[in-house]
């Protein structure tokens, strides 16, 4: 998707993660020791949206791998595909709330044909959002 983006001369590329929830062992949950069950129980729950915007060229908000670099030496391989073979246990409450994000952005930008978020960093167990604005990055 990064490569297209930059190929691409009006895109709007919308990108959404979530952490993976934390599985210490193959070993039933009742064997896990009291730290891992907490890294267990306090894992999967955050994650991000980025809105990358280009114009006639011209990089306006930048897109996923310029906020949050990919490596392709990662555990996760940047060319995996979450949705088809997940690597990690994900929460359901964590897609939802990038679901509600990206759909916030989609609202916006079919209601007023604007953009107001670049970044939003949330936590499904919190409720809590950190948005980075559009105003923010043009500065």
């Amino acid at each position: 998707m990064n490569d297209y983006f930059n190929r691409t001369d009006d895109i709007i590329y919308i990108d959404a993660g979530i952490e993976g929830v934390f599985m210490p062992s193959e070993q039933p949950q009742d064997q896990w020791s009291t730290e891992e069950l907490k890294d267990h129980m306090d894992s999967g729950y955050s994650g991000q949206i980025v809105v990358g915007l280009k114009k006639d060229g011209k990089e306006i908000l930048p897109p996923l791998n310029v906020v949050y670099p990919i490596n392709a030496e990662d555990a996760i391989p940047p060319s995996h595909n979450c949705g088809l073979e997940p690597y990690q246990p994900q929460r359901m409450i964590a897609n939802e709330y990038a679901a509600m994000h990206i759909s916030t952005v989609l609202n916006e930008l079919f209601s007023s044909n604007s953009i107001h978020i670049h970044i939003s960093n949330f936590s499904a167990r919190n409720g809590s959002c950190r948005p980075i604005y559009f105003e923010e990055v043009q500065e």
